[in-house]
This record gives structure tokens, C-alpha cells and sequence, in this order.
């Protein structure tokens, strides 16, 4: 297996693109570089575009942010910007993108420390089910918190969990009115700690 050379010109680093994914090569330099869509064949396409913008002065390199979903996939795009000889681009998840902006930007514009974020939500979880003079095992907790998240995604309110949680045909682990007076308690619990 041969090594990858670092293609020499804008127009190699297009070489190996369809005519349909290469055709974006032009407005990258006008418009900045956005895409979506298939992961691999996308991905691909990605990067040999935001290489070529580089190559050709429409962006510096220390200004580009190439983000995607998982971790695997930002690490496959750094390797692939590194081949492509743009390796001063910066790959990163929706999430720690957003965490390295919110770190940077909150002292300049809130003030103070950026708040820390949890590893997980159980504790603040079972700080709710306590508050609401209950018990749970960590298994119980675990699916408490699956129902919290799954309401928080479908944008349901802690009044409304137990009329939407029998809509959805959702099996919570305890009384869906229960439930409901934890994902309330657990919402109290989070804007104490701001």
C-alpha cells in the first residue's frame, strides 16, 4: 500500500471528485463552504472542497472549523484534511465545538468562569426524585432520566408528561404522574444551579 501524497494544485485536489460534488469548488471561495448528506461520499467531499479553499487563499487555514457529529468522524476528517495538506483546519463534533465557544466566549461576555458541565445528569436526577420525598435504584434512575430526555426532545413540559407519555404509548418506571413531579423537580434543581 502506498502512502497518500499531498496533491500539488487546487485542481488535484478536485481530481478524484464526481463533476456533479466538484462543481461546488468555485462558490466555496464566494460563499464559504457548507454541505451536508451521506456521510462518506459527503465527508469526502467536504474536505477536498474546504483543502481546496485553503490551497487557493479563499480562507486561512487557523480559520476554519469542519464539524460534524461523532468523534470518529471529526478524527477521519482531520486525517483526510491532514492528507489533502490542510492540516492547520480544525475538525470537531457539534459538541465540543459549541463547549470550546461557550469556554472561550462566556468570560469576555458574561464574566467570571464558565459553568461546568456534568458527566452525567443521575445525580442531579436523584437530587429530584429525593426532593420529591421518593426513592429510586440507579436502574430506576437511569430510565428516569431516559424519560426526561425523550420529553425534553419532543419539547413536552413536566405538566403535560403524563397525558403525552400514554399518547406516545410510553412505559415510564413509575406513575407517569410521578414521573412527571420529577422531571419538574429535576428542571427546579437545574436553574438553582443556573
Amino acid at each position: 500500500m502506498t502512502n497518500p501524497t499531498v496533491p500539488q494544485s487546487g485542481e488535484d485536489l478536485l481530481a478524484g471528485l464526481r463533476s456533479r460534488t466538484a462543481g461546488g469548488r468555485h462558490r466555496a471561495a464566494r460563499t464559504g463552504l457548507r454541505a451536508r448528506g451521506r456521510r462518506d461520499r459527503q465527508d469526502r467531499a467536504i474536505t477536498h472542497r474546504i483543502a481546496y479553499a485553503v490551497e487557493q487563499g479563499a480562507f486561512p487555514p487557523n480559520q476554519v472549523l469542519a464539524v460534524t457529529f461523532t468523534a470518529r468522524a471529526a478524527g477521519e476528517m482531520r486525517g483526510r484534511l491532514r492528507m489533502l495538506g490542510a492540516g492547520a483546519v480544525q475538525a470537531r463534533t457539534f459538541h465540543s465545538a459549541a463547549l470550546r465557544q461557550l469556554q472561550y466566549f462566556w468570560p469576555h461576555t458574561v464574566g467570571g468562569p464558565s459553568p461546568q458541565l456534568m458527566d452525567t445528569k443521575l445525580p442531579l436526577v436523584a437530587e429530584a426524585v429525593a426532593a420529591c420525598r421518593m426513592r429510586a435504584d440507579r436502574s430506576e434512575l437511569r430510565d428516569l432520566a431516559s424519560e426526561i430526555e425523550w420529553s425534553k426532545a419532543t419539547q413536552v413540559t413536566p405538566d403535560d408528561y403524563p397525558a403525552a407519555s400514554a399518547k406516545a404509548g410510553r412505559l415510564p418506571p413509575r406513575d407517569p404522574a410521578e414521573t412527571g413531579r420529577v422531571y419538574a423537580a429535576y428542571e427546579a434543581a437545574k436553574r438553582d444551579r443556573g
